[in-house]
């Protein structure tokens, strides 16, 4: 059985095009380290190519994934067989790198994207590409999550990362299921899918956004893409904070948003999800309205959980030296600056 799978993957390796030498065994070595995916090359087509593949070869991933987009069509040989999977179709519109689809039932088309490359005229360049079926889905997953977000009338939209995707097949489910497993080891050790941003870092003086991160729970960016795991506003000396300059507060980051805060209320099942509390989803939406005169415009909002208040605040780097700030901060503190745990936890033992 393995050997099928193995010969029948490698029949997608004949497209896969790259320039670049690969080094299949290193001297020394017994055998060759790499798994066949690897022979696929670091690139968009090569990870989208092996993730239509694992799709098509286990249905218990394809509905996984199904499910997980908002499709419950349910696992069944029938179902399975009635489904088609294809690569890079060429359409009027472009070229597709993956569909999904069920006749008379449900169309995805996913649209791939690795290292910095972000979702742009994708958005609606393939809005007009979907069959004629109830369930229509456009999902692009990006390396560096968007959290822009649109509605259509007939076709979701939806945004994932591919560490969504590899927490998806990453459990006790698939643990013994070589070809998964051999999946996440490409995606993992080629696209290095493990350095997830930790702690986001970022000055805050302005009176507004001051308010809106005490009273609201929330934080308010220009549109960016990454998804940093807490957030810590760091008061500026000229805001005057009770706390005084620095970082005092630490905040979990429940869900992040890409919208105009004239939108937000047709996000409010996407907030639910973020949190089971009511009362929170309010205060968020309380939060987005303040920006009223600006009711057009397109931010990244940051929902935070309840922030953990710090004994003392934590301060940049005042020193000199060469090097000064390095893993941590120092005057001004650039655009999505993250930190790691084990520097933010080093800092606060050394404050004590």
């Amino acid at each position: 059985m393995q050997a099928q799978r193995s010969m029948k993957l490698l029949e997608l390796l004949r497209y896969s095009h790259t320039k670049l030498v690969m080094k299949i065994k290193h001297t020394g070595l017994r055998r060759s380290a790499l798994n066949t995916f690897d022979l696929l090359g670091v690139n968009e087509v090569g990870l989208s190519k092996a993730f239509a593949y694992i799709l098509g070869r286990e249905p218990t991933a394809l509905y996984q994934f199904l499910h997980h987009i908002g499709i419950s069509t349910k696992n069944t040989s029938a179902n399975f067989k009635d489904t088609s999977i294809e690569t890079e179709r060429v359409r009027n519109e472009g070229r597709t790198d993956i569909e999904i689809r069920q006749k008379g039932k449900f169309h995805v088309i996913i649209e791939c994207k690795v290292h910095s490359n972000k979702v742009q005229s994708q958005r609606t360049q393939y809005l007009k590409s979907f069959s004629n079926d109830p369930k229509k889905i456009l999902c692009f997953i990006t390396q560096q999550n968007d959290f822009k977000k649109q509605i259509t009338e007939t076709i979701a939209i939806l945004n994932l990362g591919w560490m969504d995707i590899a927490n998806l097949f990453d459990n006790k489910q698939f643990q013994h299921n070589s070809l998964i497993k051999n999946f996440l080891s490409f995606a993992m050790k080629g696209f290095k899918m493990r350095e997830q941003k930790e702690i986001l870092i970022q000055d805050l003086g302005n009176a507004k956004e001051i308010k809106r991160f005490r009273n609201f729970q929330v934080y308010r960016r220009d549109v960016i893409f990454g998804s940093p795991l807490y957030f810590s506003p760091y008061f500026t000396r000229n805001s005057r904070q009770p706390e005084g300059e620095g970082i005092s507060y630490l905040s979990k980051i429940l869900g992040i948003l890409t919208l105009s805060p004239k939108e937000i209320e047709n996000f409010t099942d996407d907030l639910n999800n973020f949190t089971n509390k009511p009362e929170l989803v309010k205060k968020w939406i309380a939060g987005i309205k303040i920006d009223s005169s600006e009711k057009n415009k397109i931010f990244t909002y940051f929902f935070l959980e309840e922030p953990l208040k710090l004994n003392s605040p934590l301060q940049k780097d005042g020193t000199n030296k060469k090097g000064r700030g390095k893993d941590w901060i120092a005057a001004m503190i650039p655009k999505n600056r993250c930190v790691t745990f084990s520097e933010f936890t080093r800092r606060l033992i050394e404050k004590k």
